[in-house]
């Protein structure tokens, strides 16, 4: 049966590297010539032990899958490199008749294959970055092991009005929150330092540590807070302390499950001034998985929808009972409930999200795209069915854009297609920005 398609976004994202990456490249585009060709025996050599078990029998029939699917292949285009989780990482814009992809291979310490991925899209050249604000590194470190490097953009002139911290949705995430062709909080960092805002973002820690955390006895209790909130609030916190940020007022800006958290990260000690939540919602993870499944199973047959319905549907009763869940079942490491771990879905769905912005009734500003189908309008119809008696909840709805804040150029496409909308280069508007830097500026003082 499908899997479960697992909630709000799981993100495959990279990082810059300074190291000397040619080698890999090298062998990146070996591979490519040994798949192409159809050269088995060449490229299981190339593979680590796991991969190459994985793999054989099969290069000949992966080529012919691509070239039936997205017609000739063409040519090679450009490439970038990065690391992630102690991996090296090519990838590589592969053009053919009806699509570009992007070839993702990954070598391990070895310099073996020991990933090779096909997703759509293709490799962007990075922008310089534009006039009007200037980047330092810094460092959030939440004091628990796992110090996560960042960027501070800050205005090139005059005085920092106030200052962001962005807080990136569902699974691993570098600094950008790059997926595919698109980095939304590079695009947001860089148009509000513009606008007279100080903005941190850092890579996530499940990003730099996933394997250590993976591997760790700790693990089955990983709560939202190991995740993100934690590490979040601590960028607050080295935001707020920075001396050009004395007297000013501080955010959170949180996009997809980071929209989810943003009062919650509060509650952590962060001391956030107020909350922008760009795609988020107050329902429970396990409600907008659902959704999520429900539109998948009405772009398959009836055989198939049927299956999925039904196995949601159990999900939906497990998950309606997470919150009597002994500790002992949700520690189960075979129990999940929407594809995650029942602890760590049981905590997420004890947090009251709407409540809690109700409770402390800092400003909150709700941002969403009427084009998103991972967080619907159900959802932000939602946020203002709960925060109706809010006494700062303002609300903005732009209808053309997606869960990413971008403008897709066609015609909407089935979900199971999500990754050739965000294939596309969709960067995040000036309307967003000047309605975020708005928001703030007219509270920060």
């Amino acid at each position: 049966m499908r899997k479960l398609l697992i909630p709000l976004l799981c993100l495959m994202m990279t990082i810059p590297v300074a190291s000397e990456v040619a080698p890999l490249y090298t062998k990146a585009q070996a591979l490519l010539t040994h798949m192409q060709a159809g050269e088995e025996e060449a490229a299981l050599l190339m593979m680590a032990d796991t991969m190459r078990t994985a793999m054989a029998g099969q290069v000949k029939a992966v080529w012919e899958n691509l070239t039936a699917s997205f017609g000739a292949f063409k040519e090679a285009g450009a490439w970038q490199a990065s690391i992630a989780d102690g991996y090296d990482i090519i990838e590589l814009t592969l053009v053919f008749d009806r699509a570009k992809l992007i070839q993702r291979t990954v070598f391990d310490g070895e310099g073996q294959v020991a990933g090779l991925f096909y997703t759509p899209g293709e490799v962007v050249a990075q922008a310089a970055p534009p006039a009007g604000f200037t980047e330092q590194p810094i460092q959030v470190d939440a004091g628990t092991g796992f110090p996560l490097e960042g960027l501070l953009s800050l205005p090139e002139s005059g005085e920092v009005l106030a200052g962001l911290v962005l807080v990136q949705g569902s699974g691993p995430s570098d600094r950008n929150e790059k997926l595919y062709a698109n980095t939304p909080f590079q695009d947001l960092a860089w148009g509000l330092a513009k606008r007279g805002i100080a903005v941190v973002r850092y890579d996530k820690r499940t990003f730099v540590y996933g394997q250590q955390i993976a591997k760790s006895p700790e693990y089955i209790t990983l709560t939202v807070d190991q995740e993100t909130a934690l590490d979040a609030a601590a960028a607050v916190q080295l935001l707020k302390n920075r001396a050009e940020l004395q007297g000013k007022k501080v955010f959170i800006l949180g996009h997809s499950l980071g929209g989810m958290l943003t009062a919650y990260i509060n509650t952590l000690g962060a001391g956030a001034d107020g909350y922008i939540n760009l795609a988020g919602s107050p329902r429970k993870l396990w409600e907008i998985s659902a959704d999520q499944n429900d539109l998948l199973a009405a772009e398959v047959d009836v055989k198939t929808a049927q299956a999925i319905r039904q196995q949601v549907a159990g999900e939906v009763e497990k998950a309606k009972r997470l919150p009597d869940m002994s500790d002992q079942a949700a520690k189960d490491p075979a129990n999940l409930v929407m594809g995650l771990p029942a602890w760590y879905q049981r905590h997420l769905a004890g947090i009251d999200t709407a409540g809690l912005h109700l409770a402390d009734g800092l400003p909150v500003l709700i941002l969403h795209g009427g084009r998103d189908r991972q967080v619907s309008l159900r959802d932000y119809d939602a946020w203002q069915e709960r925060l109706a008696g809010h006494p700062d909840a303002q609300f903005i709805l732009y209808p053309d854009l997606n869960h990413l804040f971008g403008h897709f150029e066609g015609e909407t496409l089935p979900l199971s297609q999500i990754s050739l909308e965000y294939g596309q280069r969709t960067p995040i508007p000036d309307e967003v920005m000047d309605d975020i830097a708005g928001w703030m500026l007219k509270r920060a003082w």
